[in-house]
């Protein structure tokens, strides 16, 4: 956010203050110079046929300035070495807020910079917010703030392999897109404990790849997909028809649970489980452990498992900082020594499953930084390991002959995929 406007004389005196100690606070490195492409601390001249049709503007009547934000470098630096006098600066800050967060650019940030080729004068900047989105600042004539994007391409492509360690490497060493496994960690939350995979599980998935300019972007929907765990195979498709929206197995049985597996994004340690006759590390005397211990990193963000309102969100003794969520009449979760809450965590909250609610800590009784996941289930206790998670609305029998003509094909692509060959079983043999 930029600044709060003041009164005109002071508002604008205690800006020029603000931007001569940024200046101080935040030294440039270098002064950009006119007409090469400036990236990092290499030079290299403009190509003829450098193409700027993206952006709307004329490359004939301009010179472009290619550069990557520093660290320490403010936007303020940039239009500095730019020549952009502080009353434009201080214009840009002001009308920007509307448009982006003129004060969180990021080193790394990639930016263009247009100078008249006559004069040589600074006209107008393009900032990268990531290789899709930019923002376009205009001085030419008044200053004009706007947000484009470029064109993002999909393509359907297949990833299929054999787990020998982790799902990451598997995918790696396979030259697969390696947030592939965020993706399947989502779809199959319901079905698989992704914190305990084993050699031998395996994978295939048809899904969407998406690309900027013939560059990766990211990994769009898993359209199909197939997880084999512990010798249990469970098969997903993103099915959507106006009345449903989701993944189904093949059966039509949605695969969606009212609660995820665990409240993590990632894979975490499980150092101390659901038991009723634990012995207390602190007390030293068996009593009942109704949770489930995670051994995280301290500040590690805690999900909400489901949807629900927030009906406790407070320090509460041994249980340190806590937070209670009600997903519905049946199902409540509990999260425990939290380090801190997530902003506006208190009664009455509603919250959305996936939602960081709070960050693992060591408050109350612990001998260590952890969480202490907890399920009740009409009030009861219950290994969160265990519980068997409702399912959420599936397909009709009115809509089964529709859909499963659809999923047709994509079954036919998840069997016409190569069956690897299980390493570990080759290595017994």
């Amino acid at each position: 956010m930029v600044s709060k406007k003041a009164g005109i004389a002071v508002g604008y005196g205690l800006f020029v203050i603000v931007l001569i100690s940024a200046s101080i606070l935040f030294r440039s490195n270098a002064k950009v110079p006119d007409g090469p492409v400036v990236s990092g601390n290499d030079i290299i001249e403009i190509e003829e046929d450098f193409e700027l049709d993206d952006y709307g503007f004329d490359r004939l009547k301009a010179n472009v300035i290619e550069g990557r934000v520093k660290r320490n470098e403010s936007l303020y630096l940039i239009l500095r070495d730019l020549d952009v006098s502080p009353q434009q600066i201080y214009q840009i800050n002001q009308i920007s807020s509307d448009v982006f967060q003129s004060n969180r650019i990021r080193p790394g940030q990639r930016y263009l910079a247009y100078t008249d080729k006559n004069s040589g004068e600074a006209q107008r900047l393009i900032l990268h917010q990531n290789a899709l989105d930019y923002v376009v600042i205009d001085w030419k004539e008044g200053i004009e703030i706007s947000a484009g994007n470029k064109e993002l391409t999909t393509q359907v492509k297949e990833a299929s392999g054999v787990i020998t360690s982790s799902l990451y490497e598997a995918l790696v060493d396979k030259g697969d897109n390696w947030l592939l496994a965020n993706r399947l960690s989502d779809v199959f939350a319901w079905q698989v404990d992704f914190f305990r995979l084993y050699p031998g599980d395996s994978y295939k998935v048809v899904y969407e790849e998406q690309f900027v300019e013939g560059e990766s972007f990211g990994i769009g929907k898993v359209l199909a997909a197939e997880f084999t765990n512990d010798g249990h195979t469970f098969d997903a498709f993103y099915y959507e028809n106006g009345e449903h929206s989701g993944y189904f197995d093949s059966e039509g049985n949605s695969i969606q649970k009212a609660l995820l597996k665990a409240p993590f994004k990632f894979s975490q340690r499980i150092s101390s489980g659901y038991s009723p006759n634990r012995f207390h590390p602190v007390l030293k005397r068996r009593m009942p452990h109704y949770g489930v211990d995670y051994a995280a990193p301290l500040g590690t963000p805690v999900l909400s498992v489901g949807d629900g309102e927030i009906i406790e969100a407070q320090y509460r003794g041994a249980n340190g900082n806590i937070v209670k969520v009600r997903h519905n009449g049946t199902y409540t979760t509990a999260y425990l020594h939290l380090n801190g809450f997530a902003k506006g965590m208190r009664p009455g909250v509603r919250v959305k499953q996936g939602d960081v609610i709070g960050y693992v800590g060591r408050t109350g009784r612990v001998t260590g930084v952890h969480l202490d996941y907890r399920i009740y289930k009409n009030g009861q206790p219950v290994n969160p390991l265990k519980v068997d998670l409702p399912p959420s609305k599936s397909i009709g029998d009115e809509q089964k002959v529709d859909y499963e003509k659809f999923i047709r094909s994509y079954q036919e692509k998840l069997r016409s995929m190569e069956e690897e060959e299980d390493p570990i079983a080759s290595a017994q043999n």
